[in-house]
């Protein structure tokens, strides 16, 4: 058996073919592909099949659909198709690996006898074109869960589900992912709970192409922002409820601080703005961090802008 599973929770072909041919092309082919389809109207055992004789690659289609909404949970049982592989990265299916990820990730886990739960790779933004947009910000080689907390939060640091690839014995320490609708910065709070003992390495040498186009969440995100935005929310709490046992402290108000500004900031660069439906829901997590009329100020503010 091989040491790593690559698990792609599929549902649209536009990019599909690109996502495989990318894991064909690595340079390391110690891993095994398993494709969830999660009831996809387009033929994702179609392509797959194109790769059987180029990777070891299993698949699976869904006969419900539950990525629409509760994308965490699709990628929960996507994990259950792996076997026993102790190393498992949730890939995409739409994003493009380097060719020498998978031969950095065994590099780096050689060079420091499997310290960590949790290693990532950094990332560079494409395009539906794949043309680069950009490189999001660099992470140190070795962080701290608290560190790269702030640091997402206040937007210096790239981060998504697809970079990352953890310990089976994290995973099932945890049951599985951070849940939030639409698994809105999921990947951020599953990101900062699986290293919050070891740390977080990201290794160097190799990226993570990281697609913004209009078939997927992220890029669509502002036609849907009253459900999305309720998602977000979910993360923030659920952030200052995870770094609760720091107390009143310096450490926790650094934490409280950046997620209010992340707030504000996700509202107007990537909902594009605030919809009145969730001026109650923004208002709520402003009043637990702020007194009630600078609680509705921010909101007001917030939603003046758009």
């Amino acid at each position: 058996m091989k040491a790593l599973a690559v698990i792609i929770p599929a549902y649209k072909s536009a990019f599909f073919d690109k996502a495989l041919q990318s894991l064909s092309n690595q340079t390391n082919k110690n891993f095994t592909v398993y494709v969830g389809d999660d009831c996809s109207p387009e033929d994702m055992r179609g392509i797959t099949e194109k790769y059987k004789s180029e990777l070891e690659i299993h698949y699976t289609r869904f006969e419900n659909n539950i990525g629409a909404k509760y994308l965490v949970h699709q990628w929960n049982r996507c994990i259950q198709l792996t076997k026993d592989e102790p190393w498992l990265w949730l890939f995409s299916d739409d994003d493009i690996a380097d060719a020498n990820c998978v031969e950095i990730f065994y590099k780096t886990m050689a060079g420091d006898n499997n310290k960590f739960d949790v290693y990532r790779f950094d990332t560079r933004i494409i395009n539906e074109h794949d043309n680069v947009l950009g490189d999001s910000p660099e992470s140190p080689f070795v962080d701290s869960s608290y560190n790269m907390a702030v640091e997402i939060l206040m937007g210096k640091r790239g981060n998504s589900m697809p970079d990352h690839i953890f310990s089976r014995n994290i995973i099932e320490k945890y049951k599985g992912f951070v849940y939030t609708d639409y698994a809105q910065a999921a990947d951020w709070a599953t990101s900062i709970l699986f290293s919050s003992v070891k740390g977080i390495c990201t290794m160097k040498g190799a990226k993570l192409n990281w697609r913004v186009s209009n078939q997927n969440i992220s890029g669509t995100a502002s036609k849907n922002r009253r459900n999305l935005l309720k998602g977000h929310l979910q993360f923030l709490n659920w952030v200052l409820n995870h770094f609760s046992y720091l107390g009143n402290g310096y450490e926790y108000k650094k934490v409280r601080d950046a997620s209010i500004w992340n707030l504000s900031h996700v509202v107007n660069m990537h909902y594009k703005g605030l919809s009145i439906s969730n001026f109650m829901d923004v208002y709520v997590f402003y009043k637990k961090v702020l007194n009630p009329l600078r609680a509705f100020r921010e909101t007001l503010t917030l939603y003046l802008r758009q």
